[in-house]
Order: structure tokens, then sequence, then C-alpha cells
């Protein structure tokens, strides 16, 4: 029976690994005097058309290349996703957009290492045609529409991230472009959680 509910459950989290797109972000702060960057697919979007809940998250630890000296900065960040959880107000998120784009403030809550902070970012929905080059998919899905472009930035003080060994005090920078949005379903919590 153990090894049955093991095998629903790992079918369950596959089926659901496949319906979840990541989407290339783009890190940056100031470290010792220099500008430090790194770009990944370490970031996801989902939107909970149950509550209008926009999700995202970034997995810091997705952004290392594996040389020490260009990931240093992002040691003290790898600990937990940074997760930020915000309203929409509609029904229908192509009615946002407006010649196809629309930008909207976001107001929600950033949680990152056990901290949570109110927070807002600056996000653009935009409609991509359906026989377009930015689909992922060749469905009619209404996820498979919508991309979004996005930015924020957060204090490592904010988070008591500047206590670490890397005592990190600059402003870090998160920007995605082109993000896919994905339906957030029961069962993907575990999105939210750790490390995937």
């Amino acid at each position: 029976m153990k090894n049955l509910l093991l095998l629903m459950f790992f079918l369950n989290s596959t089926l659901y690994a496949q319906d979840v797109y990541s989407s290339k972000a783009f890190v940056n702060t100031y470290y010792h005097g220099q500008k430090c960057f790194s770009m990944s697919n370490g970031a996801y979007l989902f939107y909970n058309q149950d509550n209008h809940e926009l999700i995202i998250t970034v997995d810091f630890a997705k952004f290392k290349v594996g040389r020490d000296t260009i990931d240093e900065w992002l040691d003290d960040l790898v600990d937990t996703k940074l997760v930020f959880r915000g309203q929409l107000n509609t029904d229908n998120l192509l009615e946002l957009t407006h010649h196809n784009s629309k930008a909207i403030i976001v107001n929600g809550l950033m949680t990152f290492d056990n901290t949570s902070h109110s927070h807002s970012i600056e996000l653009t929905l935009f409609e991509v045609a359906q026989d377009g080059l930015l689909q992922i998919k060749n469905s009619q899905d209404y996820f498979d529409r919508i991309n979004a472009n996005l930015q924020f930035a957060f204090s490592p003080k904010e988070f008591k991230i500047n206590k670490k060994p890397h005592h990190l005090t600059k402003k870090i920078s998160v920007a995605i472009y082109r993000g896919y949005l994905n339906q957030f379903k029961p069962g993907m919590e575990f999105w939210l959680e750790g490390k995937q």
C-alpha cells in the first residue's frame, strides 16, 4: 500500500512538472564595488484562477555557474526560494491588455529565508499570437497566449541576508522578460517550498 501511494505521488508530481514552464530571469547586485549578475531559467510564474493570485518563485541556486569567484555573491541566497504572492483584480488576464499589453503594479507579500515583507512589483502582461514564435505549446490553451515582463528589487537587510557570511548590502534586482505564466493547480504547492 505504501509503495502504491508513493507511486501515485510520483506520477502526480511528474504530471504537474510536465505542465510547468520556467522563465528566464536576470539577477544582479553590487558586491565589493563590482556589479555581479547572472541569468538562468530559475524563475517560475503561476496564476491561480480561483483566487486571482499571482505567484512568482526565484531559486537563486539555479543561477550559480560553478565558478567560485563568479558565484560567491550568490552563496548567501541559495538556502530557500524567494516567493512573491499578490492579487490581480480580474477574472480574465487577457482583459488586462490594451493593444496586446498593459503595465500594472501588483501588491503582495514577498517571503525569503523565513522572513516576509510587503512588496510591489511592476508587471506587464501581453498576449502572444497563437501561431507565433513565443508560444511554448501548439494548443489553444488560455495560458499559452500570455507572457509577462516584470521587475522588482529588494534589500538584503529586509530579509536579514546582510548578516550572512558575505554581508550583502546593496539592492538585489530581479527581472523576467517574456516569462511563461503557468496555471496554478491543486497539488502544485511543492513548487513554492524548498528546492525543485
